[in-house]
């Protein structure tokens, strides 16, 4: 089991890579509300304003995924589409990801009542 880790930065591609992965069968990701450092210290430290003329005008969030998969086949498909829609937007830094060995993984709660 592997552990997928993924920032986009362009939040255009959002809605294709979740629609892509759930017909792949990843259907457990978790995305969350993320900033950048710099973009964060650049507006909100005043010692580190002049960051801002590195950074876009304004504030940017970017989405940071996680998700779980259980086979090789299915990581590596997940990631040559998401590899797919960053390249396609013909734009540089459109994000990072990175995988991690997972060594254990188990849902948490009372298991489901499948008898009703």
């Amino acid at each position: 089991m592997y552990l997928l880790f993924v920032v986009i930065n362009n939040e255009d591609i959002l809605d294709d890579l979740i629609t892509g992965w759930l017909d792949m069968g990843v259907t457990d990701a978790t995305i969350l509300e993320s900033t950048d450092l710099l973009q964060l210290i650049s507006h909100q430290i005043p010692i580190f304003a002049g960051f801002r003329g590195l950074t876009s005008t304004g504030m940017r969030h970017n989405k940071t995924i996680f998700t779980v998969i259980d086979e090789q086949p299915k990581l590596d498909k997940a990631v040559e589409y998401l590899e797919f829609l960053c390249r396609k937007t013909d734009e540089p830094h459109q994000g990072i990801y990175f995988v991690a060995p997972l060594v254990s993984f188990a849902h948490l709660g009372s298991p489901k009542d499948t008898s009703k």
